[in-house]
């Protein structure tokens, strides 16, 4: 991956979202392993890690859950993204 912001990644995820009602666990899964690479060590990147291990027993994620876990990570501040 092109060394970006978490804010970046974080956007462009969210737009790529807005096409559709659901993710393949799969793909959140691709794009969590491209947050974590980016975060330091703390909450957030410790979340995430729990959400991988997630990703693992799961097929799908409705694209409203997605962004809205992202909220609670802190890495998507505001509805308007």
């Amino acid at each position: 991956m092109v060394e970006t912001s978490i804010d970046t990644a974080v956007e462009r995820w969210v737009a790529e979202l807005r096409d559709g009602l659901s993710v393949s666990a799969s793909t959140v899964q691709d794009r969590l392993f491209d947050l974590w690479g980016l975060l330091d060590e703390g909450d957030q990147r410790r979340e995430v890690e729990r959400w991988l291990t997630e990703t693992l027993e799961r097929h799908l994620y409705p694209t409203d859950e997605v962004v809205s876990r992202l909220r609670q990570l802190g890495v998507l501040a505001t509805a308007d993204r």
